[in-house]
């Protein structure tokens, strides 16, 4: 009797081990990218003192969160300009708009992206390094603005909805397409 009462307590610490390690997972951010697209990435970078004055700080790695706002193709690439949002670990990982917004970027992308990811309203974190100042049309007007070269960029298809809308459980159930899209290594 005494070795059932044993392999029910081991299975019982097993069982509740696999549980803390399940919940663990579950409260921390998905790793969207490999360790070494992060390397070097600068953790404290301030984005509006980078939008104010964006030649003070070429060739940074960075990682900004954003929606996009319009996408211009051209040979092998695209162009993608967002408005600047600030990435949160909760309800959900992702970009969030929280009402205010940081302003706009420009991101240059040198490979494909499937179009449904580059559609307006679209979230995406971009990892990359701060480039000098381009002039893209933006609503008929041209601006100056901040640039990023990406390295990589994850985006949700959201349509402009919070990641947070899209519920995994329950009634109403909605996948929500994400993807990463990088370039290769430098």
């Amino acid at each position: 009797m005494r070795g059932k009462e044993e392999g029910a307590m081991k299975q019982g610490w097993a069982t509740a081990i696999f549980a803390f390690i399940i919940g663990l997972g579950a409260c921390s951010h998905p790793q969207l990218f490999s360790s070494d697209v992060m390397k070097d990435v600068d953790p404290n970078f301030d984005f509006s003192r980078w939008r104010t004055v964006p030649n003070q700080a070429l060739e940074r790695k960075i990682q900004l969160g954003g929606s996009i706002l319009q996408v211009e193709r051209q040979d092998g690439g695209v162009t993608i300009v967002a408005r600047q949002l600030p990435i949160v670990e909760h309800p959900a990982y992702g970009p969030k708009d929280t009402g205010k917004t940081g302003g706009e970027f420009a991101t240059i992308f040198q490979g494909p992206i499937d179009p449904q990811f580059l559609q307006r309203g679209n979230r995406m974190i971009v990892v990359g390094t701060t480039k000098a100042p381009s002039v893209v049309l933006v609503d008929d007007l041209h601006r100056n603005l901040p640039t990023l070269s990406a390295r990589c960029v994850h985006i949700w298809a959201t349509e402009g909805r919070d990641i947070a809308d899209f519920q995994s459980f329950g009634a109403g159930y909605e996948t929500l397409p994400e993807q990463t899209f990088c370039t290769k290594a430098p």
